[in-house]
């Protein structure tokens, strides 16, 4: 929800620019989940399917800087099929996350939705996520035609990058020991099945979910911990 309450659909287009959608530069205006380290629960539900299109769960700092990516490549449930504006319809996933060690009294937990079912229509079947230039119209030839789905006519920073993006987030206090600079980009754990895969680049991705949940993983990202919802 915005500061004023109201649930924020995917309808409005500032959820595709970066970091936090509309929300950027607004920390803590509305609930703030303190965490401890350790496995966490977390679910999201899909409003708009796009075929093939990914997720990654990241930790940005108070700049709002992806710092920890704590899961990528999450692959899409291409069996969701929810109907826009019915709540009801909506497909719900869940993942279990490890949170590491890490202090931070203004960190966010964010959810990037890359949407390649675009990129792949026009010709790019494999796109950078850069966070600088998340919105635009999938060329930087400012003669090109904007590809269909993108959200806006600006001209990218380079080629090939995921032009349409949704960002969600929620607002974090995590009680660990660590500063967030002493991590490592990559915090994805070492069973993690899609950390082979290079992180920021994405194709069409899918694989086969039920119940709300990602089949084929190790038995700690589907054990449910119940300790936050976003």
């Amino acid at each position: 929800n915005d500061e004023s309450g109201n649930h924020i659909t995917f309808d409005n287009t500032g959820n595709k620019y970066a970091a936090c959608g509309p929300q950027s530069g607004k920390w803590g205006f509305g609930t703030v989940t303190t965490l401890q380290p350790g496995w966490n629960t977390i679910s999201w539900e899909e409003s708009i399917s796009h075929k093939g299109s990914p997720f990654r769960l990241a930790l940005l700092d108070q700049t709002e800087t992806a710092r920890i990516v704590l899961l990528d490549h999450i692959p899409h449930n291409d069996e969701s099929t929810p109907i826009f504006n019915i709540e009801s319809t909506y497909f719900t996933y869940k993942m279990s996350i490890n949170i590491p060690d890490v202090k931070c009294s203004q960190c966010s937990l964010q959810l990037l939705y890359i949407m390649t079912d675009k990129t792949t229509k026009c010709g790019i079947s494999s796109c950078y996520y850069n966070p600088n230039d998340a919105a635009c119209k999938g060329s930087t030839d400012e003669t090109a035609a904007t590809c269909a789905g993108a959200p806006n006519s600006q001209t990218c920073i380079a080629e090939n990058e995921c032009f349409s993006n949704y960002h969600s987030f929620t607002d974090v206090v995590i009680n660990g020991k660590q500063s967030i600079e002493s991590f490592a980009m990559d915090g994805q754990p070492s069973n993690w099945p899609y950390k082979n895969q290079t992180m920021q680049f994405y194709s069409l991705e899918a694989s086969t979910w039920k119940n709300g949940w990602l089949e084929n993983l190790p038995e700690e990202f589907t054990t449910d911990y119940t300790t936050l919802k976003c």
